[in-house]
C-alpha cells in the first residue's frame, strides 16, 4: 500500500513539473542592487493603433532587514509597497495588467516573486512571471542602468 502512494507520489510530482513549465507565457529574472529600478513596458495588442495603450510596471526594493524584502511598485501610476519574506505564500506579490472593467474574462497578471538574496554583494533576485493565456500583451524586460 505504501508502495502504491509512493508511485503516485512521484508521478503526480513528474506531471505537476512539466506542467507549470509552460504555465507562464513571459518570464525574467532581474538581479537588483538597492535603488536599481526594473522596468517592464506593458503593450496591450489591439485591432487599431487607437486602442493600442503601453503601461509601465516599475519596481524596486528599498530596505533588506531580518530576512524581509521591502519592494516599491508603480503600475498605471499608482505606487504600491510590498513587504516580502522567502516563505511561501510571502514570497510574491501578484498584479493585474489590465485596468477594470476592459471587459476581459481571464484578467492578465504579473507575478513578483523574492527567489534570493546576496549577503555579501547586497542584490536581490526578483523573478517575474506573466500569465496572458489569450495573448492580448506583449511584454519587454528592461534592465536597470
Amino acid at each position: 500500500m505504501n508502495r502504491f502512494f509512493f508511485l503516485f507520489f512521484i508521478l503526480f510530482s513528474l506531471f505537476s513539473h512539466a506542467s507549470n513549465q509552460k504555465m507562464w507565457d513571459f518570464q525574467y529574472s532581474f538581479n537588483l542592487k538597492k535603488d536599481k529600478i526594473a522596468t517592464v513596458f506593458v503593450d496591450r495588442q489591439a485591432n487599431s493603433k487607437k486602442n493600442a495603450k503601453r503601461y509601465i510596471l516599475k519596481f524596486r526594493w528599498t530596505l533588506y532587514a531580518n530576512k524581509n524584502l521591502i519592494l516599491l511598485s508603480n503600475y498605471m501610476g499608482y505606487p504600491n509597497q510590498y513587504v516580502l519574506k522567502r516563505i511561501r505564500p510571502l514570497d510574491k506579490v501578484s498584479i493585474k495588467l489590465l485596468p477594470e472593467g476592459s471587459g476581459y474574462s481571464a484578467a492578465p497578471y504579473a507575478l513578483i516573486v523574492f527567489s534570493a538574496f546576496d549577503e555579501k554583494k547586497r542584490v536581490a533576485t526578483l523573478d517575474v512571471y506573466v500569465k496572458d493565456s489569450k495573448k492580448r500583451l506583449q511584454i519587454e524586460f528592461i534592465e536597470p542602468k
